[in-house]
């Protein structure tokens, strides 16, 4: 069925009435111009605006002669602010003809209205050979896409330099049965303010989210513990700390599901809060039997924008048979105060 067509509304408002517990959008994927489909956006919006904004915006945005920063300008215009719309950048170097150009993209978009969120860290096709259905140059590691998985890659060199920015996505990009049944394998968790299509909207904009592939984990935590915050950090959060008060200490919680019960975890802590560089800060094993993993730096450095840290964690699995499944979360960053 052809996306934001009167029938295709009509579908979804179907699928809403049958299952009233399920949260549906509408929702398009939209050929980026100048791409000619070879880069992929999916655009969400609080349902009341569907109708009215997407069929034109496919009719107006998907020509050949289309402008990004005319269609994003157009899109925010309409939407009456951000907190009603989402931007995700799809499988985002599926077919990039260099590993920048999603650097390049996602600054230049960005810059034009604050609608992106991030990237689709791991992308769908999962059944596929390669995994994730990569056939260009660039393929994925471990089922998820370079710009989340490259330690130092895009997404670190976004959030190095003070951007709000999120990865921890992952999605079926069902199609048919060349891939799992969505949230068969590949899931996305968000923890979200309230049961409804803002709630959603709102998690994904505030980076409340984490993804894994498999089974291997139905929950993951990633947070940070300091006296002076009362609550502890959680990921997609910022919070404040000075330079010379006590360390925070970084957890990663999780509870197993049903295809990591006695599986070794490897836990890793990403960011640059310790050299002022992307890097692999921290790592360790979390057995059968236990569900946690601290860690606290010895001093907090700012990364490029030279006045914040971020740390954000990864958790691999590997079975007995060499299969290998990651889960993310979204980073947690720190303002360094003197």
């Amino acid at each position: 069925m052809r996306a934001a067509t009167p029938e295709y509304f009509d579908e979804v408002d179907a699928i809403r009435t049958k299952f009233p517990k399920m949260i549906v959008f509408a929702g398009l994927e939209w050929n980026i111009p100048p791409y000619l489909g070879r880069e992929h956006v999916t655009v969400l919006l609080e349902p009341s605006r569907e109708r009215q904004i997407l069929p034109e915006f496919k009719a107006r945005f998907e020509e050949k002669s289309a402008a990004v920063d005319v269609a994003l300008q157009w899109l925010a215009a309409q939407t009456g602010g951000p907190e009603n719309v989402a931007l995700i950048y799809n499988h985002p170097s599926r077919l990039d003809l260099d590993p920048d150009e999603n650097y390049r993209d996602y600054t230049k978009w960005q810059a034009q209205q604050d609608l992106f969120i991030g990237f689709e860290g791991g992308p769908g096709h999962q059944k596929s050979q390669p995994p994730g259905d990569y056939r260009g140059a660039i393929r994925t590691r471990d089922r998820w896409d370079p710009v989340v998985a490259e330690i130092g890659g895009t997404w670190d060199r976004l959030l190095d330099q003070g951007r709000s920015v999120w990865g921890a996505l992952a999605v079926s990009d069902y199609h048919n049965d060349r891939d799992f049944a969505p949230c068969e394998f590949a899931r996305t968790y968000l923890r979200i303010p309230q049961k409804d299509h803002r709630g959603i909207l709102q998690a994904l904009r505030a980076g409340s989210f984490w993804a894994g592939h498999g089974r291997v984990l139905d929950d993951l935590a990633f947070i940070a513990v300091h006296p002076a915050l009362g609550l502890p950090a959680t990921a997609g959060e910022t919070v404040r700390l000075r330079r010379s008060s006590s360390m925070p200490t970084f957890r990663v919680a999780l509870k197993r599901g049903p295809a990591g019960a006695n599986l070794p975890l490897t836990v890793e802590i990403i960011g640059n809060g310790v050299s002022g560089k992307p890097e692999s800060v921290a790592r360790g094993v979390i057995g059968a039997g236990t569900s946690a993993f601290d860690w606290a730096p010895t001093a907090l450095v700012a990364g490029e924008d030279g006045r914040s840290a971020y740390f954000r964690a990864r958790v691999t699995a590997r079975s007995s048979t060499g299969d290998i499944q990651v889960a993310y979360t979204n980073p947690i960053r720190i303002l360094v105060r003197d």
